[in-house]
């Protein structure tokens, strides 16, 4: 008999290449935590000051709040400290990590004028740099797959909502070859790589998909990424995101459920696709647009069980 899906079953299935019943669904970042569970982690600058008893109590509230997430909004995965995650959740989510580091992408403006002149005037200096960044990159992979992680997230922005931070050309140069290494490596290490970059990505999309990266999450419609056209152009990829993020800084129904039909009609239900917002549920979200989005999520499955056509 098989076992009824759960999130995390259909997320395992869609790392495997294949399509399950309805989308699994989880975030990138989730920092309402005081509005959704009442829990208050310390602020960064104090945690770096704080006693050793201090930092386990704060570990244990995020280990938590992971809990929380997975077993009342339904989350399929959680990145954090592998080893206590998988713990802590067991056989109900995938644990998986953030290894971003590993090529150039969107840097602080006071460094990118820097950037550019390297660009043109001395390359073997950025190379040099590119070739350290990867292999120090490939190097974190291993120690994230030997702790346990089940997915690398490469969580690099390469997008200005008009385009890539530097021109396709300079991309194919100085980070494509480089990002295909450390996908190969992830790869070689038996863990899919899915990209999350925010901005608009459509001049080097064919770059990243031909990197073999599995998946892109963000597909970012501030950045002008429309995820049917996306889905149209890869229909194997697995996508991740689109809910609009800035839909979800208000509470207006409409709109917020308008953003999450669209995306589970084309990225989305019989595709390998995972259910997300745009970036990430950030601080000074309502929490009510987050449980909006998810109410209509649900409402787009349950019609697609009963045979009936999305919108």
């Amino acid at each position: 008999m098989n076992e009824t899906p759960t999130n995390k079953t259909r997320l395992e299935a869609i790392l495997r290449g294949e399509v399950p019943d309805v989308p699994p669904h989880f975030e990138l970042v989730f920092q309402l935590e005081k509005e959704a569970f009442g829990i208050e982690f310390m602020p960064a600058q104090e945690l770096k000051k704080a006693s050793p008893a201090e930092r386990e109590r704060d570990a244990a509230l995020r280990l938590e709040m992971g809990e929380r997430l997975v077993d009342e909004y339904g989350w399929a995965a959680l990145v954090g400290d592998t080893p206590a995650l998988r713990r802590a959740v067991g056989d109900r989510a995938l644990v998986y990590a953030f290894n971003g580091g590993g090529t150039f992408w969107l840097m602080p403006g006071d460094k990118m004028m820097e950037f550019v002149v390297r660009l043109f005037e001395k390359p073997e200096s950025l190379h040099e740099e590119a070739r350290a960044k990867c292999d120090a990159s490939i190097e974190l992979a291993k120690q994230q797959v030997d702790q346990g992680a089940d997915f690398i997230c490469i969580n690099s922005d390469y997008g200005f909502n008009a385009g890539p931070f530097i021109s396709p050309k300079h991309f194919a140069e100085f980070v494509t070859p480089y990002l295909t290494e450390i996908v190969t490596a992830i790869h070689d290490l038996g863990v899919p790589a899915i990209l999350h970059s925010d901005g608009n990505l459509n001049a080097i999309l064919d770059q990243l998909v031909g990197t073999g990266l599995d998946g892109y999450q963000s597909v970012d419609p501030q950045g002008g990424m429309d995820i049917k056209a996306v889905r149209e152009r890869y229909p194997d990829l697995i996508l991740m995101g689109n809910v609009e993020c800035s839909m979800l800084q208000d509470t207006d129904e409409g709109p917020i459920r308008d953003s999450v039909r669209y995306c589970m009609t084309h990225g989305g239900l019989g595709k390998r696709y995972i259910f997300s917002s745009s970036n990430c549920i950030f601080a000074g979200m309502p929490l009510e647009s987050y449980h909006i989005m998810l109410d209509e999520y649900r409402n787009c499955w349950r019609e697609s069980a009963c045979g009936r056509e999305l919108a």
